[in-house]
């Protein structure tokens, strides 16, 4: 009696807990037999909106239909002895391990669990991956066996079910999962995932489709199409159980528009008296976007048809309606992939610039936006610009149309006219509706003024550094302008370093195109001084891409600071490529972006080359504007590791667009902690440091607290509210350093010994304020070199100290004196040279 009780009791706790979570299904009909004493444990992978994709619907919120879907199948049309599901609804959380163990104590005779990838912008593809390994060059399967077989069905089924309806879903295949996740050694005798490790039943895992793929993941919005998942995976089951598939009509497939080519919103499709209409902003997408055209699938899934012949009529407001013949199959899906036509009239959508709006001649398009593809040659016939002027078409696309302005005279008042006569290019040739009021005919007019000749160089907005201590005497400099400038008109001599008492420092000089404005960025090809003021000179000589050339010299100041490395862990130096970090769109962490603009590249035009990098990675970044957006690039490598004594550092290119990143680390406590964050307002290479023992520690999911040793977890960029949306960050020569107080060094000439000492006239002479003055030593000598006025009063020491043999050159700043006649002397031993020279100010 005891005994019974306790039973009882066990029995009971079950039944609380699966009845709370949802485990037991609705009760079955027995439509399809021969499931009879078999049940399966469907595990919906993830919870809640765990894993976003690329719009903001989840991976957990599809996986979550599907499952109950296949469950209802399963329950409602078979005699199936049960189908359990993991979650019933999306507010459940459900943890990895607590699956498994629900499923081991039902006793389930298979485990599926139900998931899609996540990659770059534009990959989507299935997945299966069973229990197994490779032992003495042999692929095993765990037992109990059966996840192979059904993942062999499932592979072929579920991917055929994809293509047909959604297209451009690759196939992966059916792998044993640890061969997939590469054990080369075959050291491990077990499955890899957890889901295949822990169940002891068959199991399976199938990645169906990528929610960071911006196709699929509107697609995985609408309710039938999961419908459409749910049903591959049924018909899987089925099959690997040996059962036919009942007999059903099933019509699916995507409408889209003749002219934009694009899914339609809001279509209804009538088949056999059923009817569905395609997801509207209204139904679904306003949930995942504030823009009403931003999101469409044009998706339709319809079952329980009658196989054979069927008519199909496609209808939608603004649409002519459409009657199709189709004919069903009987236990296959049928494909069907309708396009249709807009009733509206031709009309211009768009115009840049807008009325009344500005337009510089030369260097930018009169663009024409219309709503629908037009009669390229009805429209150029019925266009023209008052007053007269030449100008040339630029069809971009036939909804597209640009229009040349490089004779347009500067400042005037133009008109743009499109009269009667143009039409859409389909055989329908509708009328364009030129004044847009709905009927046929009218003028389109638009009203525009050009801007003034570009007749101003390019200015300098920023040099950087500027009045400030660097870390360390690693310094890049950047020279930003504030237009597109001509790199023909830069070179190697347009920019140097300055020092009082030291030779001048030359470079490398390198010009990027950063959106619409070029930066300088000078790389110094000797060492700096520490603890040293530099002046950083910018030549006159550019010009910007209209020719008009920089006739001044520009000048910045820094200071390099007083420390040296003393110990390096070289983390990433991204020579061989950006891996093995991620794509952010592989990131659960990874939200509010627009896909077709994220992705993570190697680069090779945009390198530090101050350390003679040749690739860097680079993370191009979109962010949808009406969200907070986050990037996370991830690194899964948990080598090399480091302490909180260290700090962190990296070189960042920046594209000024006043987003920001940071670096985020993992501890021994598997922990998350990240630096603040940093606004990326410059545009060039700087050198980016955290300092993990004096700077702010914020935790990411951690505590705000680096113990032990930890190894970088990823890079993270984020969106700033007001700054623009898209854009890019270069990134190289990651590494944990530590610091000490640096020793002075000097780098001299030591080649092609001079045999006496000379003293060389200065140039630019007359100069103003600055000159350079050039010497030779034919032995290492204690040197003077001072300016003296025409009275003979000293006025400035230039340089006083020990040089080694060699030609010197230092360079003079005069600013801080007047307009004159000065002497400049070089007293080295018994010799004493000078010459004169010119200050005009």
């Amino acid at each position: 009696m005891i005994l019974a009780k306790r039973h009882l009791l066990k029995a009971t706790f079950f039944v609380f807990i699966f009845t709370s979570l949802g485990f037991f299904a609705p009760l079955k009909a027995q439509e399809i037999t021969g499931l009879s004493g078999f049940s399966i444990f469907i595990d919906q992978g993830h919870s809640a909106r765990e894993n976003q994709g690329v719009f903001g619907y989840s991976e957990a919120e599809k996986s979550l239909a599907i499952g109950l879907e296949l469950q209802r199948l399963l329950m409602e049309r078979t005699d199936i002895d049960t189908a359990y599901v993991a979650r019933t609804n999306g507010t459940q959380v459900v943890e990895l391990s607590q699956r498994t163990s629900l499923a081991n104590a039902l006793n389930a005779d298979f485990y599926y669990s139900i998931h899609s990838d996540a990659g770059g912008a534009t990959a989507t593809s299935t997945l299966m991956l069973h229990g197994g390994w490779k032992e003495n060059g042999v692929i095993m399967e765990k037992n109990p066996k059966g996840g192979k077989a059904m993942g062999d069905i499932m592979d072929i089924v579920l991917t055929d079910a994809m293509v047909r309806s959604t297209g451009g879903v690759g196939r992966r295949g059916n792998y044993a999962d640890r061969t997939f996740y590469r054990d080369a050694n075959q050291s491990y005798r077990y499955p890899y995932l957890h889901v295949n490790r822990e169940s002891r039943m068959a199991s399976l895992l199938s990645e169906a489709g990528f929610h960071t793929n911006a196709y699929q993941n509107q697609r995985n919005m609408n309710a039938d199409y999961k419908r459409l998942e749910a049903r591959a995976a049924f018909w899987s089951i089925l099959e690997y159980m040996g059962v036919s598939r009942p007999v059903e009509g099933i019509l699916t497939g995507e409408i889209k528009d003749f002219d934009t080519e694009l899914f339609v919103n809001g279509a209804t499709i009538t088949v056999q008296g059923k009817s569905v209409t395609t997801d509207t902003y209204d139904s679904v997408f306003n949930k995942y976007s504030n823009n009403p055209d931003h999101l469409r699938n044009g998706f339709f899934y319809i079952d329980g048809l009658t196989p054979g012949p069927a008519e199909v009529i496609i209808s939608g407001d603004h649409y002519d309606a459409d009657t199709l013949q189709v004919v069903i199959g009987d236990t296959v899906m049928t494909y069907l992939y309708p396009v249709i036509r807009s009733n509206l009239l031709p009309s211009v959508e768009s115009t840049l610039p807008e009325e009344g709006g500005n337009v510089n001649p030369g260097s930018q398009l009169l663009t024409i936006n219309f709503n629908k593809n037009m009669n390229e040659a009805s429209v150029e016939s019925a266009l023209s610009i008052s007053p007269a002027a030449n100008f040339n078409f630029n069809w971009i696309t036939s909804k597209r149309l640009g229009i040349t302005t490089s004779d347009l005279d500067y400042e005037t008042d133009y008109t743009l006219t499109i009269g009667e006569g143009p039409t859409e290019s389909s055989a329908r040739a509708l009328e364009f509706d030129g004044n847009a009021d709905g009927t046929p005919g009218g003028v389109f007019t638009l009203n525009f003024t050009t801007g003034p000749a570009d007749i101003s160089p390019p200015k300098v907005t920023a040099i950087d550094p500027f009045k400030t201590t660097t870390l360390t005497n690693s310094v890049v400099v950047n020279i930003t302008l504030d237009e597109l400038i001509d790199h023909a008109t830069v070179t190697n001599s347009s920019v140097h370093l300055t020092a009082t008492g030291l030779d001048n420092v030359a470079g490398t000089v390198k010009v990027y195109d950063v959106f619409d404005r070029s930066v300088i960025t000078f790389f110094p090809n000797t060492t700096l001084e520490y603890d040293t003021k530099y002046t950083t000179v910018i030549s006159p000589g550019y010009s910007d891409i209209t020719g008009n050339t920089v006739a001044s010299e520009r000048r910045g100041q820094f200071t390099t600071g007083n420390f040296e490395n003393k110990s390096v862990v070289n983390i990433h130096d991204f020579e061989s490529g950006f891996a093995p970090f991620w794509q952010p769109t592989q990131s659960g962490s990874t939200v509010g972006y627009i896909s077709d603009n994220t992705s993570v590249e190697a680069t090779t035009s945009i390198t530090n080359l101050l350390s003679g990098s040749t690739k860097a990675m680079r993370i191009n970044y979109g962010f949808m504007t009406d969200q907070s957006g986050l990037l996370r690039v991830h690194n899964p490598s948990t080598s090399p590791k480091f302490n909180s004594s260290y700090i962190l550092q990296s070189y960042v290119f920046g594209d000024g667009n006043g987003n920001k990143f940071r670096f985020v680390i993992r501890d021994k406590n598997n922990e998350l902690e990240a630096s603040a964050w940093t606004t990326v307002d410059w545009i060039g290479w700087k050198l980016v440091t955290w300092d993990m023992t004096e700077d702010d520690v914020v935790a990411f999911t951690g505590d705000g607290v680096i113990n032990g040793l930890a190894y970088i977890d990823s890079y993270q960029i984020a969106s700033t509210a007001g700054q623009p949306n898209i854009g890019y960050m270069v990134f190289d020569d990651l590494k944990a350093v530590t610091l000490q107080t640096a020793t002075s060094i000097e780098s001299e000439i030591d080649s092609n010994l001079p045999t006496a000492i000379s003293l060389n006239q200065n140039y630019p002479n007359p100069f103003n304020p600055s000159t350079n003055i050039r010497f030779e030593l034919p032995a290492r000598s204690e040197v003077r070199l001072e300016v003296f006025d025409m009275l003979g009063r000293k006025v400035e020491t230039i340089f006083s100290g020990t040089k080694a043999a060699g030609a010197h050159l230092i360079s003079f700043d005069a600013s801080g004196l007047a307009s004159g006649v000065y002497i400049y002397r070089l007293t080295t031993g018994n010799h004493v040279l000078s010459k004169k020279m010119l200050l005009m100010k």
